[in-house]
């Protein structure tokens, strides 16, 4: 994550949560003070980190093959005001593989549910990356009186804008068993590119190489399958923020939905105005090249974008972009 993507992230909080309440359910963590949790999840365990007081908590979901380190900077820098919880997802770092080998989006949004309750949590923020993007927007339309705010990072929307013939191919390919560790490890090199610092490399790789290799293909599979994020973020009436990269190969296509769709984007986005001050930091996360832009707005929006997108644009995406592995 970009130092600009995480100031937005913390201007939003500021918006949303002036005044975070102080009051904190049985087993919250005191202070900043953090601790790692075992806790059953739909399918298995899942480590959970929590720490911080004060509510809305704000739950941070990880991308991907990656776990709940990919938020370490995050988590740290919300604590000092504020109650932070991340976790590994199933079949994701110190979680358990899922007992019942589902990996959906939906069981991951059970599984975020099953974190919300065990934690005691009332209303949260949600923060997703890349794939959670969908989970954010699964939850939000399940369960709305739980959310406090929605933020994106890089997020998926959905793929109603791509044929399905197309993504065919691309999901028996993942799902053949000539597709294992090098496979997937050449995508993620190909995303972090050229700039990503040896830091930043190892520790995405890392994580990578220890997610249930079934889950990479089938989360994979059910991003594919995911057609619908407007019906289910329609559901919900609060605030949500989505953090872009300016190098999204989708980019395009997405400018193209939002001007076919100008009255309705304009009735539920608006932007937010970047701030001068803000510089690069050496300290950033995962993806420390580009800009960000910054758009409340409908995540169905977001990449891949909707019907009236270039499909042929969107579908080259995802076939050969590493920014659409999740």
């Amino acid at each position: 994550m970009t130092s600009i993507a995480r100031c937005a992230l913390a201007a939003f909080l500021a918006f949303g949560c002036a005044h975070p309440s102080r009051s904190r359910a049985p087993g919250a963590a005191t202070a900043s003070a953090e601790r790692f949790l075992s806790v059953e999840g739909t399918a298995g365990r899942l480590r959970v980190s929590d720490g911080g007081s004060g509510e809305p908590a704000v739950v941070l979901l990880h991308g991907l093959g990656a776990d709940l380190e990919a938020w370490r900077p995050q988590l740290d820098h919300l604590r000092a005001t504020r109650r932070a919880v991340a976790y590994d997802q199933r079949g994701h770092g110190g979680s358990d593989k899922a007992r019942d080998g589902v990996y959906t989006l939906e069981a991951l949004t059970a599984d975020l549910e099953a974190v919300r309750r065990a934690l005691g949590l009332g209303q949260m923020i949600l923060v997703g990356h890349s794939m959670s993007g969908a989970v954010l927007t699964l939850y939000a339309g399940a369960h709305p009186q739980e959310v406090a705010g929605l933020v994106y990072v890089d997020a998926i929307g959905d793929f109603r804008g791509v044929p399905r013939e197309e993504l065919q191919p691309v999901i028996e390919r993942e799902a053949s068993p000539s597709f294992g560790a090098l496979q997937r490890r050449a995508m993620f090199e190909e995303m972090l590119g050229a700039k990503a610092r040896p830091a930043t490399r190892a520790q995405v790789l890392a994580a990578l190489g220890r997610i249930d290799p079934p889950a990479f293909s089938a989360l994979r599979r059910s991003m594919f399958q995911f057609r619908d994020a407007g019906s289910h973020h329609a559901r919900y009436r609060g605030a949500a923020l989505a953090i872009e990269a300016a190098e999204n190969p989708c980019r395009a296509s997405c400018r193209t939905a939002r001007r076919t769709r100008r009255g309705r984007a304009e009735r539920r986005a608006r932007t937010v105005r970047r701030d001068r001050s803000m510089r690069p930091s050496r300290a950033d996360g995962l993806r420390e090249d580009g800009r960000a832009r910054r758009l409340l707005s409908d995540p169905s929006l977001s990449r891949p974008a909707g019907r009236e997108a270039d499909r042929a644009s969107v579908a080259r995406s995802v076939r050969s972009s590493p920014r659409m592995v999740g």
